[in-house]
């Protein structure tokens, strides 16, 4: 069983975890997601062809004491049916991915001795990952970093991704460089508005980028009008992308948030990005993603306050005018990167199912 969700910084790895777990244990192999009633997990787990169990839960942070006890109630009737699941069908095994289902699936699990791990995603672990480190027998975490937030709990195993996107090769440097603008699957407001009030700016240089901009439904007729101001048939504008491994093999350079999912892909991909982290993700955690990031010379990052003073041009002119920076951060990006990490993530799975041993695991 697989539990939680609610971002796809948390269900995409989880998906790619399940599809290498089955291929390793066979297709007999019966995989349960677990998951938020409103979250992304409705749509996506379905269409993977897993069945899904709905919990009615929320989250507590940023609630008043009311909404707080309410969370209380909903957390304490989920863990209840998930002990009730727990005892009615006996997993071998539930993995913990992040996300608010995460935290009453991986205490039933416990309560009712099935063997727990954990997968984390973020660099700096969520709150519910946090609290479950000393409570399950392995954590998966996808760099030092991580781990060293978890008190030196923790194997690193990288975040896995889809094959392909190891596939992107090098970075293209045709005569005309290609910016490749990502807001997330709902777009983010803060960056469309920023790409729009440089469009000109950067329509200026010689030759001007060629844009592939995600804006998200709301947002993209609005971007659209200010992609007008940019060089005819050069900046396309999409309210979002379902081919990822192929838009970011013809990219460049990206601009993006800093969330989990994504700074996998990009690393998987090896790709140099500037990362302007969401100022509101709880814990604060893609500032750390991307910091972590940062740090190895594979991107910079500008935050959202600083999209409105003209940082954002600066930095895009900068590094679209020197390729060999451009180079050097794709090639730390690419360092960064585990292929094997949805293995690794199974080799621990399968210790914990005693199929084969893989040495200490927490």
């Amino acid at each position: 069983m697989f539990a939680g969700g609610g971002t796809a910084g948390h269900l995409y790895p989880a998906l790619v975890v399940a599809g290498a777990l089955r291929d390793a244990l066979g297709e007999s192999t019966a995989i349960t997601f677990i998951g938020a009633r409103h979250g992304i997990e409705q749509r996506l787990v379905p269409e993977a062809g897993y069945p899904l169990v709905s919990l009615r839960i929320a989250g507590f942070k940023g609630r008043g004491p009311f909404d707080k006890l309410k969370a209380a109630l909903a957390a304490a009737r989920a863990v209840l049916r998930c002990l009730f699941w727990m005892r009615r069908h006996r997993p071998d095994l539930v993995v913990g991915v992040g996300g608010y289902a995460s935290g009453p699936a991986v205490l039933a699990a416990n309560w009712t001795n099935v063997p727990t791990m954990v997968m984390e995603q973020n660099h700096f672990p969520g709150a519910t990952n946090r609290w479950l480190a000393s409570r399950v027998r392995a954590v998966c975490v996808p760099s030092e970093d991580a781990r060293e937030r978890l008190g030196g709990v923790g194997i690193v195993t990288g975040n896995p991704v889809r094959a392909a996107f190891f596939e992107a090769g090098e970075l293209p440097l045709d005569t005309r460089l290609s910016l490749l603008v990502l807001g997330g699957s709902r777009g983010a407001r803060s960056i469309n508005r920023a790409m729009g009030a440089i469009a000109t700016e950067l329509a200026r240089l010689d030759p001007a980028p060629r844009i592939v901009h995600q804006s998200g439904e709301a947002d993209a007729a609005s971007v659209r009008e200010a992609a007008r101001a940019y060089s005819r048939g050069l900046y396309e504008v999409y309210p979002f992308l379902d081919d990822m491994p192929a838009r970011l093999a013809a990219a460049d350079l990206v601009v993006c948030r800093a969330g989990a999912s994504t700074l996998s892909e990009l690393t998987a991909a090896g790709r140099p990005a500037i990362l302007v982290p969401y100022p509101h993700a709880a814990d604060d955690h893609q500032r750390h993603n991307a910091e972590s990031i940062a740090r190895v010379g594979a991107a910079r990052v500008v935050t959202d306050a600083e999209l409105g003073d003209g940082r954002l041009a600066g930095v895009l002119v900068e590094l679209l005018a020197d390729r060999e920076a451009l180079r050097r951060m794709g090639a730390a990006a690419r360092q960064l990167g585990k292929s094997d990490a949805a293995q690794r993530i199974v080799n621990v799975a399968r210790g914990l199912l005693g199929i084969e041993g893989v040495g200490r695991v927490s």
